[in-house]
């Protein structure tokens, strides 16, 4: 294991932190907040900052600058551990949040992109603590780590690192060079993100608004600014422009990058944005159909009901709609996105659609397989064929067993069924939103301490999708360094 290696990034994780908090310090000083809030950013700069140069003094010198998969898992789940831990202390010591247990889950879901809340009040929040409730979602969603290599110094061991945060079963690099991916990706994300900030200050509900929305959107998070969310506006331009971009959020941005490179064919050949676009389409005419058919259920718009699709399956959780109130079939559907989830390379959540597709197909050649024992049928998604498929099997085995296990210790404080099946399902795939008591128009405010710190960590596992946190746990890790890339 290359120590120095791995303490060093993390020093130039520390001090990328400390650019960050600069963006909610900035905000606190305009509006001339409390000395204390101002005071909880600059304590926590000081601390990174004093964290990185120690790091910087005790692993620069005679480091070895090689490293492989295993210190890539190591460096991303150490980074977000930290960066969760330090990320909470401005809403504790501004005293927004006095419980730190309850300000690490808010930071943890604002960086996991999960959006699930323990505030009961948001519209009392400081101004600079709203930002950057929000500016985490936007830090978190494309990976704080892919932004770092962006900017880091080149190094062909870069992809590990990379391969470790972005989640999705599959990873590929746009150009060759792994820094000038990160770049690309990057850069799409931001500029995407500043488009998306242009058309919402035409609605006139004001920049400050925009912004935060546009942080919550870009990330797939889903933190608002009022209590309502997004349905206080009471707008359809804003409902329609955020419907859009939690869309192409959700996308794999590789895709985007072939749009812009003019290879328009290619992206409609891609068969993962095909199934992701169909099964919100097919949702929300499935859901429509069944609200306006129903004599318990008030007639919703479309254009509600698809922005209440497109914020479950992007994993966003923006709440306008309270579809625990829904009819039985379209809340099983609601189940059904919530599980799915959006393209491997994008900030959405869940299982990722290319998972989906596998678990399909696989599931029609086992038939055939039965029927026709000597035929060789190959496994194929994006027209490529599957070499290790048991790759995604174990991962979808091992997402089971961890969702079994939170499930079993969440029942030692939370006694009833449904509640420890939605808060497992929402905060392991990152949704936000559940049923019933943690749904659409609820929180998290009164679920047990212990229980929120699992839920922290089932936030944390659903992110880095559980292999990173394996690898950091393991013993074997730490005991020699790997050879093996």
């Amino acid at each position: 294991m290359n120590y120095k290696m791995i303490f060093f990034v993390i020093g130039k994780m520390l001090k990328l932190l400390s650019f960050f908090l600069l963006v909610p310090l900035i905000c606190s000083l305009i509006y001339k907040e409390d000395n204390k809030i101002i005071f909880s950013y600059i304590f926590t700069i000081i601390i990174s900052l004093l964290l990185y140069s120690i790091l910087y003094v005790t692993c620069n010198k005679k480091r070895d600058k090689n490293f492989y998969t295993k210190e890539g898992f190591v460096i991303v789940s150490i980074t977000w551990i930290i960066y969760s831990i330090l990320g909470s202390i401005p809403f504790f010591l501004s005293g927004s949040i006095p419980n730190f247990i309850d300000a690490l889950f808010e930071t943890i879901s604002g960086l996991t992109t999960t959006g699930s809340s323990i505030l009961t009040d948001i519209e009392i929040m400081p101004k600079s603590i709203l930002l950057w409730r929000s500016f985490t979602h936007f830090i978190g969603g494309m990976g704080v780590i892919v932004f770092a290599l962006a900017i880091l110094p080149r190094s062909p061991h870069n992809i590990h690192i990379m391969k470790a945060e972005i989640p999705g079963p599959i990873f590929g690099k746009v150009v060759s060079s792994t820094r000038k991916t990160a770049v690309i990706l990057y850069g799409l994300y931001i500029s995407l993100a500043l488009i998306m900030l242009v058309l919402l200050l035409f609605s006139e509900i004001g920049f400050f608004e925009s912004i935060n929305i546009t942080f919550s959107t870009a990330g797939t998070g889903g933190f608002a600014t009022k209590n309502t969310g997004i349905s206080y506006y009471n707008n359809n331009y804003v409902t329609f422009i955020v419907t859009i971009f939690m869309i192409i959020f959700s996308l794999n941005l590789n895709l985007v990058y072939l749009v812009l490179a003019k290879r328009c064919l290619k992206l409609f050949k891609s068969e993962e944005l095909m199934w992701f676009l169909g099964i919100i389409a097919l949702c929300t005419l499935a859901i429509f159909t069944n609200i306006y058919y129903s004599a318990t259920v008030p007639t919703e718009n479309l254009l509600d009901v698809l922005f209440t699709v497109s914020s479950i399956i992007s994993t966003t959780g923006f709440t306008y709609l309270n579809f625990s109130n829904w009819t039985m079939f379209s809340q099983i559907l609601i189940l059904f996105l919530m599980i799915c989830g959006g393209c491997a390379g994008g900030t959405a959540g869940g299982l990722k659609i290319p998972r989906i597709i596998f678990v399909i197909k696989n599931t029609i050649n086992y038939i055939k397989k039965c029927m026709t024992p000597n035929k060789i049928i190959k496994l194929k998604i994006e027209n490529k064929t599957i070499e290790n498929p048991e790759k995604i099997s174990n991962y979808i085995l091992l997402y089971l067993i961890v969702f079994a296990i939170f499930s079993v210790i969440l029942s030692i404080q939370i006694h009833d069924f449904e509640e420890i099946f939605t808060a497992v399902l929402s905060t392991l795939n990152n949704v936000g939103p559940g049923f019933n008591k943690f749904g659409p128009l609820e929180n998290y405010s009164n679920v047990p301490y212990f229980s929120k710190f699992i839920l922290s960590i089932s936030m944390l596992l659903g992110r880095l999708e559980i292999i990173p946190f394996i690898v950091l746990l393991s013993t074997s890790t730490w005991r020699r360094r790997n050879s093996i890339k």
